[in-house]
């Protein structure tokens, strides 16, 4: 951004002779550089994530001891392994890849759930992370209560979410439900509840793990209404999904994931057809 510049008046006598009259020059006072603020978006490095593999044994007490005397150690697993990734204001990233490719480990690491074994993550600007369906639930609250619990999770102040109540209501189509214990919802009924509190708290960054693999047609088709709207609005959306149409229906860009490693990004018909020739092999 170009530095910002004030014009300050300053009088400057100048003697001119025996008239001795003064004139008034205009000087140009440059004013320090505005910082531009670092835009939304997560940038990751050469990040690795690795989890120590322990046997029944090892995960008692008595296992821990003896693992202090010389016990065989555990075993190491890199769920993520060098990967590098940057993404921007207006990506629709969807991550696809078999189980256990590191999908759902990378997902925890851009919600800041995990940290890295290795390399440097950089998050800029607020996260909803959709990654356990329910997570942050109690199944002994209701749905209205349970969105008080969310708010008060992410600091979004109660009269807040008292005005935005009616538009998750409406949102998450659960009808009289909305006031009756959470642990009388079906899957569906909580995924639609989980998705509408996501959205209507307006993040910057929105991560979503295969919340709708339970939704039906009609909530993929509001819920990709409401995305779009959250794109308009300058938010990043992060997408896993085994469902391949999906993918290529809401998202602009894909990544696919392979033991861990980034095997491809660019477009959803390019990445997605990379990783079924892979798969058909």
């Amino acid at each position: 951004m170009a530095a910002g510049t004030v014009q300050s008046k300053r009088a400057t006598i100048e003697k001119s002779g025996s008239s001795g009259r003064a004139s008034a020059v205009e000087e140009m006072v440059p004013t320090p550089a505005l910082v531009n603020e670092s835009p939304t978006g997560i940038s990751l490095s050469q990040v690795g994530v690795k989890f120590r593999l322990l046997t029944e044994d090892q995960r008692t007490l008595k296992g821990r001891v003896l693992g202090m005397f010389g016990a065989p150690e555990s075993a190491e697993f890199w769920a993520l392994r060098n990967l590098t990734l940057e993404i921007r204001r207006g990506d629709v990233l969807g991550i696809m890849g078999s189980n256990g490719s590191g999908k759902s480990t990378l997902m925890r690491v851009m919600g800041r759930i995990i940290d890295p074994t290795e390399g440097s993550v950089d998050v800029r600007g607020q996260v909803s992370a959709m990654l356990e369906l329910g997570g942050a639930f109690n199944p002994e609250l209701t749905g209205r209560e349970n969105a008080y619990l969310v708010g008060a999770l992410h600091r979004i102040p109660r009269d807040q979410m008292t005005a935005m109540m009616s538009q998750i209501q409406a949102m998450a189509e659960i009808g009289p439900f909305f006031d009756v214990p959470l642990k009388t919802y079906s899957t569906g009924m909580v995924s639609r509840l989980a998705f509408s509190l996501a959205a209507q708290a307006q993040p910057d960054i929105l991560l979503i793990d295969e919340v709708f693999a339970v939704g039906d047609e009609n909530f993929q088709r509001k819920s990709s209404i409401r995305m779009r709207k959250m794109i308009e609005q300058g938010s990043i959306i992060v997408l896993v999904s085994h469902s391949h149409a999906l993918l290529r229906q809401i998202c602009n860009r894909l990544i696919w994931i392979d033991r861990g490693t980034l095997m491809e990004d660019g477009s959803p018909n390019q990445v997605s057809e990379a990783y079924l020739r892979h798969a058909s092999r």
